[in-house]
């Protein structure tokens, strides 16, 4: 694939840059040492239970995800330098994004006057990122607005403890391998707010302006909910589960009740997909048409759907089909058919693949944003993360509690005979265009299907 020409045009002033940082001091960190107090192992040694929780989790694994180091580095699946990521944006930089994927490191180096650099701390194993160590040795965490921004990350809003022991937010508990102190704050959504809210500098304009994209607004989209008594659990109470009955905390200790799931559930557990929405669709016949309603809602999430990043959508798609299987005919307006993020398939050929859905009848539910425009074709760029953003290109996420409804028509064919409408809601962590150029695998996670047979009198 050619570079990003946005990497082309900023190779002289990396080169200026290169020059500058040679006289900086080198990010002198120490490699994670395996077996240290703050390998999550070490606390799985006793918490067994909740170690193969977390380990076998998103959050737990997340540096041994490589979309995420191929996403910073602007690197492809075969490890070659393609421009889609925030090196791409800004080569060389180190940016904010260590800060929720390694924050114990970025911590430690930002006392130091150190940047950390994600890539090269993913490759030197040079943290145990979002570690147990970490999240229960937090002594605080606050939520910053100034103006119309927020002061986002854990180097703006969190205090760790330096006392060596080891915070949670049950009472009682006792530990002959580390001192234990009760935080109920660990229960509070505010604890999440430091990655789960993303300020970013944005496009230059907007960054001389005071301004930018809120990134990542998962917590402020809870919290004006949450006020309003629209959502009344927090973070916690949805992504870390209750468990039944009494659970064994640690090896040995006393099992207590209301203990909670370190599995993160979210968009990579089928339920909690599925639990997140309801879907139904009605159909009448008008004349030669097939008039299909859907309604979509989301009654199991406390933020939009899909949350989190602005790669991520929920895609509606709507087939119908007459007794012999062929697909009809949509007769409705463009409002009814997908966006392009759904997927346009290869420019050049005008192949599409089987997860190419962009201009089919459905619905696209996302938040993307959107970047300058592209120098060599002058159209705006979605679907790329945050990365020099500009603004919000539109907001169609699901609302909780907030039905979405969609009307598409369908031309129906000679005869009398029966015909099947398939209505299919599935989620996707990242746009088809960008995952099939960067050699991602990006399934079609089910969320909803709802089928409808028409009988015509």
């Amino acid at each position: 694939m050619k570079r990003n020409p946005i990497a082309a045009l900023c190779r002289p002033a990396f080169l200026l840059l290169l020059a500058f940082c040679a006289a900086i001091p080198a990010r002198a960190y120490d490699p994670a040492v395996a077996g240290s107090a703050d390998d999550p192992q070490y606390c799985g040694a006793c918490h067994q239970r909740i170690y193969k929780e977390y380990s076998q989790s998103v959050m737990g694994s997340d540096l041994q995800n490589p979309i995420v180091y191929q996403f910073f580095t602007a690197t492809n699946a075969r490890g070659e330098k393609d421009g889609m990521g925030y090196q791409g944006f800004f080569p060389g930089q180190a940016g904010d994004c260590a800060q929720c994927h390694v924050p114990r490191l970025v911590l430690k180096e930002h006392k130091a006057g150190r940047e950390v650099d994600l890539g090269q701390a993913i490759r030197d194993k040079a943290d145990f990122g979002i570690s147990c160590n970490y999240c229960h040795g937090i002594e605080k965490t606050v939520v910053k607005k100034e103006g119309t921004r927020y002061k986002t990350g854990p180097v703006n809003t969190v205090t760790l403890d330096g006392s060596g022991s080891v915070r949670g937010p049950g009472k009682g508990g006792k530990s002959p391998g580390h001192p234990i102190k009760v935080d109920p704050a660990l229960r509070t959504s505010e604890f999440c707010s430091q990655c789960h809210l993303n300020q970013e500098e944005g496009h230059a304009k907007t960054r001389n302006e005071g301004r930018g994209v809120l990134a990542i607004s998962t917590y402020e989209d809870w919290k004006l909910l949450y006020d309003k008594g629209i959502v009344r659990q927090t973070c916690q109470e949805c992504h870390m589960p209750l468990l039944p009955g009494r659970q064994e905390i640690a090896v040995g200790a006393p099992k207590r009740h209301g203990a909670r799931a370190h599995s993160f559930v979210g968009a990579h557990d089928p339920a909690t997909l599925r639990d997140s929405v309801s879907l139904d669709l009605t159909t009448r016949i008008v004349g030669d048409e097939l008039v299909v309603t859907t309604v979509i809602e989301n009654i199991g999430a406390g933020h939009g759907i899909p949350g989190s990043g602005p790669i991520r959508a929920a895609l509606l798609k709507l087939d119908v089909f007459d007794a012999d299987g062929n697909v009809l005919s949509y007769t409705g307006d463009k409002n009814g058919l997908l966006h392009p993020l759904a997927g346009m398939g290869n420019p050049q050929t005008g192949q599409r693949g089987p997860q190419d859905w962009g201009g089919m009848p459905g619905r696209f539910y996302a938040k993307p944003l959107q970047s300058p425009p592209d120098p060599k074709t002058g159209q705006p760029r979605l679907g790329v993360g945050g990365f020099q953003a500009e603004k919000v290109a539109f907001d169609t996420t699901l609302k909780p509690f907030t039905p979405d409804r969609g009307e598409f028509r369908f031309k129906l064919p000679p005869g009398k005979t029966p015909v099947k409408v398939v209505a299919r809601l599935v989620y996707r962590w990242a746009p088809i265009g960008l995952a099939t150029a960067k050699g991602w695998k990006v399934d079609d996670r089910p969320m909803r299907v709802v089928s409808r047979t028409v009988e015509r009198s």
